[in-house]
């Protein structure tokens, strides 16, 4: 890669800028609305009047195989899922395909229609096509491993209570002026700045990066809009291979939180323990009482909450005090398990994911989101068990 200068910017139409280097390469940096009619013409008659030497866009292998694949859902395997502990990546990548539907069912462009259009306009000029995004994956385990547990609870709330009327007064076109850009994430930022900095940020340089490696005498770069402004920053100095590599890794859990996953359930099984090996059994049978109704009530109320089968809650109410005591898994787990396998996701359950989009009532009535539902409130309910027994615990030391 060789060191980029820029000599000029210039907005040559509306959500296309032209990025003149003083080595003579051309960029032409299109910022789109992903759900937008208007943004895939945009693209598609740019690519095709400029005729660039490489084309650029914001994908990656995974996310291009999930929209040329449009029934991606009709062969997934949701117990592979299930124990290859794949439920958050798997609800993570639900999240973003139902939010640009909603808005999509507004616009009556497929999301993903500008990438469609572009990937086709360049294999029928033979226009080389490079994928200058982040892997899907890293990005949505980097953005969890790293943001605060209250905003996790905030953003899963927001997704499962929020009002899709809410979208009825948006104006997809008008999202895409810079002014209406800079507001959108700068709210953003405030309400969710560690997210932000994973799900924007980060990707304005990783995006940034691919086009300095990719930069030919032409090219045409198709991004979001709320991108832009991060990616044309990024491009005034030449980005490293060590500046890419940084935010491209999945983070490990901190020492601190291993420690101490552990160290809970360390305390107890000694407690009790030393209840029995001291004579005071009477103090360890009542603290095994205590410990095994805090949780399994609580994770019992976590599948009623999720609409469970009564197998699924009976199955919560005896796993959550053991799994509780073992943090390499989780009662959600096994009531997300046990839920798949007595109530079956049918192929409609599949099909509506293909469809329109989800509003309250339907995270409850399809099968298969349904599975994610106890998944989650049961391991709610069951790290709640742990803090409502610990005074108990305590108490033994008084």
């Amino acid at each position: 890669m060789n060191n980029l200068q820029i000599e000029d910017i210039k907005e040559i139409k509306q959500n296309v800028n032209l990025i003149t280097f003083k080595n003579g390469e051309q960029l032409y940096l299109i910022g789109t609305a992903h759900v937008s009619r208007n943004s895939a013409e945009l693209v598609e008659n740019t690519i095709l009047e400029i005729q660039p030497d490489v084309l650029c866009i914001e994908l990656d292998e995974q996310r291009l195989n999930n929209i040329k694949n449009r029934n991606k859902y009709e062969n997934l395997d949701i117990f592979k899922i299930i124990k290859e502990r794949q439920l958050f990546f798997f609800i993570g990548q639900f999240i973003m395909a139902s939010f640009q539907k909603k808005i999509s069912e507004k616009t009556g462009s497929r999301p993903g229609e500008e990438f469609i259009r572009a990937i086709n306009a360049a294999e029928e000029n033979c226009i080389n096509l490079a994928l200058i995004d982040r892997n899907i994956g890293t990005t949505l385990k980097r953005a969890w491993r790293l943001t605060p547990l209250r905003h996790k609870f905030k953003f899963l709330g927001s997704l499962i209570f929020g009002d899709s009327d809410e979208l009825d007064d948006i104006d997809i076109e008008q999202l895409k002026k810079s002014d209406a850009i800079e507001t959108l994430v700068k709210s953003f930022s405030e309400e969710l700045p560690e997210t932000k900095k994973i799900l924007i940020d980060e990707r304005d340089l990783y995006l940034a990066y691919g086009i300095q490696k990719n930069l030919k005498e032409k090219t045409v770069a198709v991004v979001g809009a709320g991108h832009v402004a991060g990616i044309i920053k990024y491009l005034q100095h030449t980005i490293t291979e060590q500046e890419k590599e940084e935010i491209d890794f999945i983070p490990e859990k901190s020492k601190t939180g291993k420690i101490f996953q552990w160290l809970i359930p360390g305390i107890i099984v000694t407690v009790f323990l030393w209840g029995f090996l001291s004579g005071n059994k009477d103090m360890a049978k009542e603290f095994a009482v205590i410990w095994i109704f805090a949780h399994g009530l609580l994770t019992m109320l976590g599948c009623i909450v999720s609409f469970a089968h009564p197998v699924t809650i009976i199955a919560g109410f005896i796993a959550s005090p053991i799994t509780s005591l073992n943090p390499t898994i989780g009662a959600g787990f096994v009531t997300a398990f046990v839920q798949a396998v007595i109530v079956k996701p049918r192929v409609r359950d599949f099909e509506q994911l293909n469809g329109k989009t989800f509003g309250f009532k339907q995270w409850w009535s399809n099968r298969l989101t349904k599975i994610f539902l106890v998944f989650i409130f049961s391991s709610i309910g069951s790290s709640i068990g742990t803090f409502v027994a610990l005074p108990a615990l305590i108490s033994f030391f008084k």
